[in-house]
């Protein structure tokens, strides 16, 4: 009898500590993102809102040509790029935009860095030292605001 009330109050405690955990099964990590907006750099307009460009002319590679996942946000005409966070320092990928119909052509390089913080559940990264080498670009309310 005494066995079963040492083994009963085992499994209570191993119960009660896995209980206790406080990491959430589906709890994950935001994904790292930065927010472009692309403007004309003689107009000053959106290239979307003016029509110059649609959203399914925007194409964003690394180097390698491997797709770089984005979102393309219809509401304000900024597009939410998800890049790699594999590396910590010196990454780069490429925004194109290319509209067929008009001949009119755009490529934007992108260079940033990536830093990550362990917490308890998971790790966090965050985009960092973001530039744009070949335009001319400024930070307006956490969206990078680049000319072309």
């Amino acid at each position: 009898m005494r066995n079963r009330i040492t083994l009963f109050l085992v499994v209570l405690t191993i119960s009660l500590v896995s209980c206790n955990d406080e990491c959430n099964e589906g709890e994950k990590a935001t994904p790292a993102s930065f927010f472009v907006e692309i403007i004309d750099e003689t107009s000053g307009e959106n290239v979307f809102e003016n029509e110059m460009y649609t959203s399914q002319q925007i194409t964003i590679q690394d180097i390698d040509e491997v797709a770089i996942p984005y979102e393309f946000i219809e509401s304000s005409n900024i597009i939410q790029i998800f890049p790699s966070v594999v590396n910590p320092t010196g990454n780069s990928f490429i925004i194109k935009l290319n509209n067929e119909t008009t001949l009119q052509m755009d490529e934007i390089d992108v260079n940033y860095d990536v830093s990550s913080s362990a917490g308890e559940c998971f790790t966090t990264f965050k985009i960092e030292n973001i530039l744009f080498p070949n335009n001319t670009s400024e930070l307006v309310e956490s969206v990078h605001v680049i000319k072309i």
